[in-house]
């Protein structure tokens, strides 16, 4: 590196810090994400870097002033760095007719439910401009995943070790019953911690979105088996733990019984002592509480609406088992699954309307439309929570189906281990919440498709008769001519 750039670093480093040091928080990651940003504008495997880096660490509950909503803000960053990386690849991207009908295939339905429901150009645009940006990123991801399939490894590996510094930073949110910087910048109080003192949120700004990176990081760094895996895979269990989501929790359990559907033939003793070393280490740093004799906070609803009394936060150490436990307890028959049964029968309704909204739904941005003028008289946060009604709500079983079609194929198509259970975890999960403006979550996908895309032999998965036994294998010409010779 040379001298000068070496002196820059140091300073803008400085700067970051001495910002931190008086407050500044908005300043310090400004001059952070600029510095990440420029940095990565000189070659597209940076931009790699720089796309996943923003995706993960950039939360969109804090608006430092952006000319609209963050999501929508981050999300053309974002798309503004996928073409930047084609472009520094001077369009030397292979043209892949199938990847290209999946990029389009999400805005097409989008455009199609659109017109057939026509509420403007406007809707339309905001509703199909993320299915565009998303696609553009994956589009992005793959090609450079397939040009250096080493790339993707370093990023993952990467990633892991920093969500080992995000769950240090969940635990302190557990044992303060505050979460920094959120609590003094987020631009609504349901992103901060009186939404739920009892959950952690992480650097997502959400703890379901917390969850949803937790649990990731958890599955990659269990494949990758990097030097010291243990370590980022253990913050990561204490991390989804933490964030009390229990749609990450059944992501994760899905996704562990497909990995050790893989790897069964793997399963040691040695193994096994590890898992046991694993879990006991784990629920010692969740129920790590340095200040046992603060009370702990009720847990609020988990999608209020109304505003509370205090703007403030009061530090309280949380038990975070206690509070775990009362989330496995009753979870049919809580606050938010209630919540959630009740926005289920709503979108019913929305959908069953009439054949045209069965199949083409009501059109771009519909749920918002529906949410603002009707709205579900429950309490509870206005959103529907389930990414799959939501989409067919919107676009119809004719967007759903391509939703569907999208995701299978990734899963079909990309025979690597950490893909497919990636995939599958986020899958599960998006179930229960919408997921297509929290880009945490989508970086996920993103992530999931990057490793599939990059064909690295040590993550392919077997074929199925070689995992079952019982399953006759296919005969070969070689068979053929050794039945002949033996005959």
């Amino acid at each position: 590196m040379p001298r000068r750039t070496r002196y820059l670093s140091l300073g803008l480093g400085v700067l970051a810090v001495a910002l931190l040091v008086v407050g500044r928080w908005d300043l310090s990651l400004a001059v952070g994400a600029g510095a990440l940003l420029a940095w990565g504008m000189k070659d597209p495997a940076r931009v790699t870097w720089a796309i996943f880096v923003v995706a993960f660490a950039v939360p969109v509950t804090i608006n430092f002033g952006y000319p609209t909503n963050p999501s929508y803000t981050l999300l053309l960053l974002l798309f503004v760095l996928a073409v930047w990386g084609g472009v520094l690849r001077n369009g030397n991207d292979r043209w892949d007719p199938k990847l290209f009908g999946a990029v389009l295939l999400l805005p097409l339905s989008a455009l199609l439910a659109g017109i057939l429901h026509w509420h403007g150009a406007k809707p339309i645009i905001v509703g199909i401009a993320p299915l565009l940006a998303i696609g553009a990123l994956c589009w992005r991801v793959i090609e450079e995943s397939r040009r250096d399939p080493r790339l993707i490894a370093r990023i993952a590996e990467a990633l892991t070790w920093f969500s080992v510094a995000v769950a240090i930073f969940a635990k302190y949110q557990s044992i303060s019953g505050t979460w920094p910087i959120f609590d003094q910048l987020a631009y609504h109080w349901t992103y901060t911690s009186l939404f739920d003192p009892t959950r952690a949120a992480g650097l997502s700004g959400h703890p379901i979105i917390y969850g949803t990176f937790a649990m990731a990081m958890a599955l990659v760094a269990l494949i990758l088996r990097g030097r010291y895996w243990y370590v980022p895979f253990t913050a990561n269990l204490v991390g989804l733990v933490l964030s009390g989501t229990r749609s990450a929790w059944v992501g994760m359990f899905l996704a562990l019984v497909l990995w050790l559907f893989y790897e069964w033939r793997k399963i040691s003793w040695r193994g096994v002592g590890t898992t046991v070393a694993i879990a006991v280490v784990a629920f010692a740093f969740v129920a790590l509480r340095p200040f046992p004799h603060s009370s702990t906070p009720s847990s609020s609803s988990s999608s209020s609406s109304s505003s509370p009394n205090s703007s403030t936060p009061t530090p309280r150490s949380v038990d975070s088992v206690r509070a775990a436990g009362a989330r496995m307890s009753d979870p049919i028959g809580s606050a938010s699954a209630n919540a959630r049964f009740t926005r289920i029968g709503a979108v019913w309704d929305g959908i069953t309307d009439d054949w045209s909204t069965v199949v083409f739904g009501h059109g771009p941005e519909a749920n918002v439309r529906y949410l603002e003028t009707t709205g579900i008289d429950d309490g509870q946060a206005q959103v529907f929570d389930n990414t799959y009604l939501s989409f067919w709500y919107n676009y119809g079983l004719l967007g759903l189906i391509s939703l569907f079609l999208v995701m299978l194929g990734a899963y079909l198509r990309f025979r690597s281990l950490p893909a497919r259970v990636l995939l599958v975890g986020l899958a599960a999960q998006v179930f229960f919440f919408d997921v297509w403006l929290w880009i945490g979550a989508v970086a996920v996908f993103l992530l999931a498709v990057a490793m599939g895309a990059s064909g690295n032999p040590a993550w392919s998965t077997k074929p199925l008769r070689e995992l079952v036994p019982g399953i006759p294998r296919p005969r070969t010409e070689q068979d053929v001519d050794r039945v002949t010779v033996q005959s």
